[in-house]
């Protein structure tokens, strides 16, 4: 039987396109009931361009997780008809040409979604059209409706900020609240290496949906999506509640997919939805081969490394130690005893297992703030 109505999205059916808007519903917190709010906010999105990406200092990760996917989900089908008003890596013009269409785009009073650092020791390490990274967001930031980084590459720095950081990597926040001059400045942080497609659609549906930012972490992360550790969603985690793990890479844990922590799996201090919503068309992600390397984490390519190494004193069941309910609730000042100063700050401010405290809402003359009662 034929849908009743076409399906706005090219490659999706009706009844498919509104079975992931049940999906998004859910996820942003709306349940189920929320299914015609999300299809009605999603539809009018597409009928105009909202979207403006910008490529910095990465290797292009995200937009190719986006565009290149040999099974695109209906995330990445609705992102390729939404905007791209302008995309360096996927766009026609060129040169004075594409400039003028970034131009006009933020006329539009589009969202501006950013992939990769900005360079503060060593500006012309990115340039575009003249203009270094770091000038164009101080320009720009003003003029959009909203500012999305995608990516650890834009919302930290990532791997290219790791000591000693020759061009002085930086995420977009970082480098509007401190050489950019605006203290109070909101960018919404979508890291993972590459950033997923389905992290942005939930997030600018909220957006559509609310009138509102969603609630932010103290890393500029929204809380509906990165208020969970990878250790709370983990397939394996009942082999660390019974004290099964991984001792050596092709072990007899290995062959049976035992918890990896014990060669370094960064679960249970990294937050992220990676569980959830996975890779390759939902079917696999990372733990499924090896251990999290926590790349959803601020400064992870310094803080937790080695990456083959366990976090320390993380109790496990194998040694004598709590259960993993004792992460999920939140470890005490004694557990505390020993960790670098990244994971004490992260039990200090409450986010083991609970997501960090919100950020300041947004500043005026961007999107209105989060009403009561929204996501947290």
């Amino acid at each position: 039987m034929r849908d009743a109505q076409p399906s706005p999205v090219r490659g999706l059916s009706r009844r498919e396109f509104l079975a992931y808007c049940g999906s998004l519903a859910v996820l942003i917190g709306l349940g189920e009931s929320g299914l015609p709010q999300v299809a009605a906010a999603i539809e009018q999105a597409l009928k105009r361009p909202m979207l403006v990406w910008s490529d910095f200092q990465e290797c292009l990760g995200c937009t190719i997780a986006l565009l290149q996917a040999t099974a695109p989900t209906p995330a990445q089908l609705i992102l390729q008809q939404i905007s791209l008003a302008y995309n360096e890596a996927a766009m026609a013009p060129a040169g004075f040409e594409a400039e003028k269409s970034f131009s006009d785009a933020f006329a539009e009073g589009t969202f501006w979604v950013i992939e990769g650092s900005v360079s503060e020791k060593i500006p012309g390490a990115i340039s575009i059209g003249g203009k270094n990274a770091g000038d164009i967001v101080k320009e720009y930031y003003s003029k959009a409706q909203g500012v999305i980084a995608i990516g650890s590459c834009a919302s930290f720095g990532n791997v290219q900020a790791r000591t000693p950081n020759p061009t002085g990597a930086m995420g977009v926040r970082a480098w509007l609240r401190g050489p950019g001059g605006i203290p109070d400045a909101t960018v919404i942080n979508l890291p993972r290496c590459p950033g997923h497609g389905d992290d942005l659609v939930a997030t600018l549906t909220y957006i559509l949906v609310n009138g509102a930012l969603p609630e932010l972490d103290k890393a500029g992360r929204p809380l509906f999506l990165y208020g969970q550790t990878i250790h709370d969603n983990c397939e394996r985690r009942a082999h660390f509640e019974a004290g099964e793990f991984v001792e050596v890479f092709g072990d007899e844990g290995s062959q049976k997919h035992w918890c990896l922590y014990k060669v370094g799996c960064k679960g249970p201090v990294t937050y992220a939805p990676c569980p959830i919503n996975r890779w390759n068309g939902r079917t696999s992600w990372c733990v499924h081969v090896g251990p999290c390397t926590g790349c959803s984490e601020d400064n992870f390519w310094n803080d937790l490394t080695p990456f083959a190494e366990p976090v320390p004193n993380i109790p496990v069941p194998a040694i004598g130690g709590a259960s993993a309910q004792t992460i999920g609730l939140g470890l005490t000042a004694v557990t505390a005893v020993g960790l670098g100063a990244h994971l004490v700050g992260q039990i200090a401010t409450g986010r083991l297992g609970a997501g960090a405290p919100a950020e300041p809402k947004a500043p005026s003359g961007k999107v209105s703030e989060t009403p009561k009662g929204g996501d947290s």
